[in-house]
């Protein structure tokens, strides 16, 4: 199995006839941790990781602290509010330039570089600040791609050439005016299939009935156009999670909604569960350790997992899609892009004939 998301959709003229999703690899997190001391687990988590590393680490922290029966203290959910407020909107650049499809050696690319390098420096630091005034020099870098400040602004640079793209491409995929989405009381659901030693719950995860998503888009769906087409629609959610991000980061109290930024729980003493509201979603995390204090028992969930479930929102979009383009490669790449994998997409596109 690859690490790559496997992605073959099969189009007769401009009509989706089939669109097929093979799951990535997971990373083993038990063979990873085990017998290692599960204070140690965040840390090496952290280091496994290079998306959403801080998130990770978190969800490491929080799972281990509830298998350990720990109390959070405030001052530690600052620091993980900080954390994941700067990565998200690090995150959402990070994928806007590096993950766009398109050549990677356009110079309006390579311009805005700096520009991501310097907020993923300021993401990284998030970790040290305590009065938060480092989100001015995000927004900074923020500015730079061109990220409106606000729910009414226009996007610019970089930012403002991927909005000309989904716009142009409004009619490809119909904007869905009702969606599920993953929540806070979802959670009770998920620990238990995690309990259960479901592996296939860790590549394919479901919940009865329902095909969720889970990032941006559910974020922002109340706040998002409807009249400008899917692909647009997904981009604006990116947009306003930005300011979002950046309006908490300027704000020292918690935000309306902020209840499940990160949660943690336990089923039994040495068992821990952590649900994380990371950039691309939410994130699980699981751990059981022994009497010594060394990990036993390691599951990772990934928000990448949901939405690119073989029958999840990614392919309903896929299958709703006009690929009546010119290059329609390109337009499942954006389409994908814009779903937010951590992970890359193999993309094969087959031309089926009518019988």
């Amino acid at each position: 199995m690859s690490t790559s998301i496997g992605v073959e959709v099969t189009r007769i003229e401009d009509r989706v006839e089939a669109a097929n999703i093979t799951p990535r690899r997971q990373v083993d997190a038990t063979r990873l941790l085990h017998g290692k001391a599960a204070n140690d687990a965040p840390r090496l988590i952290g280091s496994v990781f290079t998306l959403c590393a801080a998130s990770q680490r978190i969800a490491s922290e929080a799972a281990v602290a509830a298998a350990q029966s720990l109390h959070l203290s405030d001052a530690l959910r600052r620091r993980w509010r900080r954390m994941l407020y700067a990565e998200r909107v690090a995150e959402h650049l990070r994928a806007s330039l590096l993950d766009w499809p398109g050549e990677k050696n356009d110079p309006r690319r390579l311009a805005h570089l700096p520009a991501l390098r310097q907020a993923l420096t300021i993401a990284r630091a998030a970790e040290k600040e305590e009065d938060n005034s480092f989100h001015i020099a995000l927004k900074e870098a923020a500015s730079r791609f061109g990220a409106p400040s606000g729910l009414d602004g226009a996007p610019r640079a970089w930012l403002g050439e991927l909005w000309r793209d989904v716009l142009k491409n409004g009619h490809i995929a119909p904007y869905r005016e009702r969606a599920d989405f993953l929540a806070l009381g979802d959670a009770e659901t998920v620990h238990c299939a995690l309990r259960n030693a479901d592996a296939e719950f860790l590549s394919r995860p479901n919940l009865p009935g329902r095909i969720v998503e889970t990032g941006a888009f559910a974020r922002q769906f109340a706040r998002l156009s409807h009249n400008i087409g899917l692909m647009a629609a997904r981009l604006q959610a990116r947009l306003y999670d930005i300011a979002y991000a950046l309006d908490a980061l300027a704000c020292r109290e918690p935000m309306a909604g902020e209840e499940d930024l990160v949660v943690a729980r336990s089923s039994r003493p040495g068992e821990g569960f952590a649900m994380v509201d990371s950039p691309r979603g939410f994130l699980f995390h699981r751990i059981e350790i022994d009497a010594s204090g060394a990990v036993t028992t390691y599951d990772i969930l990934a928000p990448t997992e949901w939405n690119f479930h073989p029958a999840g929102p990614f392919v309903q979009a896929l299958a709703a899609a006009q690929l009546n383009v010119a290059d329609p490669r390109r337009i499942v790449a954006t389409l994908a892009a814009l779903f937010d994998p951590c992970a890359s997409c193999d993309i094969r596109l087959l031309e089926a004939q009518h019988a």
